[in-house]
């Protein structure tokens, strides 16, 4: 006997936690306007005078894993979405990066456009850049081709102009590598899944930003598969709530961890013992590297399986302003880089003194501005820009149920 459950056609919760997340880069990247010359960090966080740091330290250094699970998110919803569709020919490659595309490149294109005035006017007041350097015009054809991060910069990592617009990059690079292997009808494949995410670890070692994004991605695809294999068991929602209470627990493991480092501290005893010939910063950076591996290869893909069970066994997440927040996820995730820019010029042109960077309040005002500012970009910029060229590129929607796909509407 099998489970009659159903698969929603959306998952408000995933997209409600990719607003979330995104909140969190920009609180990370607040850190720029301490660097000397806002360009090179010399001091560690704790001594830049971030902010609420002793309440937020956990999301000024952990942002990165909030990065790592737009592209887990994505591949969840993309083997969930797309995958079966383009092996069987109902979805085309033209269709399917044209939607693609249209989705990505508005966003992109305006702030890519944006910060060349920005950077522009930054170095005519202060002599420097803005964090990011190589805005020159190889990089901005590079940009303009949205293959800023795969390799063809001078400097990796060193990519130019909207500097956060490198995981759009390989995002790009991720949605072309998944059609492939959908298209060649490999994507139920685990083993081969599992393969890709070990060679995105590889990959990782020698170029971090492609490496991060094939790891989660293809993550990401495990953890729907686990995902339709659970929602059809015999008791779904008997282990829904086994999930449920895994995830809770491991998540106060984390944040007593964080606050208490028992893990640690006990940890690098052990090492001392296991590695006695090792000094403490291989000992440090062994334990770092466990962590962050089993926070992204467990903490993070169980979270999303949590979320995702739940909303298909007691129903979907429908608090509005979190919707509306993660439908703007992608516009404020790359708008908030040029308007901090924006800001930091503000604030010398007027003569206010850069302590201000250091309040609370400067920090609410931003996301006062930022959020309002994303959530208009959304619906009266991308969204009518997305309708207007899939209407002219495509004669005709390729079949399949009307549903909302990584933040838009599609078919």
């Amino acid at each position: 006997m099998t489970s009659t459950t159903s698969t929603p056609r959306y998952f408000f919760s995933l997209d409600a936690i990719r607003g979330l997340a995104a909140l969190i880069v920009v609180l990370c990247h607040w850190q720029f306007y301490f660097y000397t010359d806002q360009t090179l960090q010399t001091k560690p966080l704790e001594e830049l005078g971030l902010p609420l740091f002793p309440y937020l330290s956990i999301f000024y250094n952990h942002a990165f894993y909030a990065v790592d699970l737009f592209f887990l998110l994505s591949g969840f919803i993309f083997f969930w979405f797309y995958a079966a569709k383009i092996a069987d020919g109902r979805t085309s490659f033209s269709h399917f990066m044209c939607y693609r595309l249209t989705r990505l490149y508005p966003v992109h294109f305006i702030t890519l456009l944006s910060l060349i005035v920005l950077q522009y006017v930054m170095v005519s007041m202060n002599g420097h850049t803005f964090i990011i350097q190589n805005n020159d015009i190889y990089h901005f054809l590079l940009n303009l081709l949205v293959i800023h991060s795969w390799g063809f910069e001078r400097t990796p990592a060193l990519n130019g102009f909207n500097g956060p617009s490198w995981s759009v990059s390989v995002e790009l690079l991720l949605y072309l590598l998944f059609f492939l292997i959908s298209w060649k009808k490999l994507h139920r494949n685990k083993g081969l899944l599992l393969a890709i995410v070990v060679g995105g670890a590889v990959i990782q070692h020698f170029y971090s930003m492609i490496g991060q994004g094939i790891y989660s991605f293809f993550l990401g695809a495990l953890t729907y598969y686990i995902y339709a294999w659970l929602i059809e068991s015999k008791h779904p929602r008997r282990v829904t709530t086994i999930v449920t209470i895994a995830a809770v627990v491991l998540w106060m493991v984390v944040l007593t961890e964080y606050a208490f480092s028992y893990i640690r501290d006990f940890s690098l005893l052990l090492m001392k013992k296991v590695f006695p010939g090792k000094d403490a910063a291989f000992d440090t950076a062994l334990f770092d590297l466990s962590r962050n591996t089993f926070f992204r290869t467990i903490i993070s893909p169980l979270t999303i399986l949590t979320l995702a069970l739940s909303e298909t066994i007691r129903g979907g997440l429908k608090v509005k302003w979190a919707l509306v927040l993660g439908n703007a996820s992608y516009a404020l995730y790359l708008i908030h880089f040029p308007l901090m820019v924006l800001l930091f010029i503000t604030v010398d042109a007027l003569g206010i003194s850069r302590s201000v960077f250091h309040s609370p309040f400067t920090v609410l005002l931003f996301y006062a501005v930022l959020i309002p500012l994303s959530i208009l970009t959304h619906y009266y910029f991308e969204l009518p820009l997305q309708e207007l060229f899939r209407k002219r590129l495509l004669r005709k929607p390729a079949p399949g149920f009307v549903t909302v796909v990584n933040n838009q509407i599609t078919t």
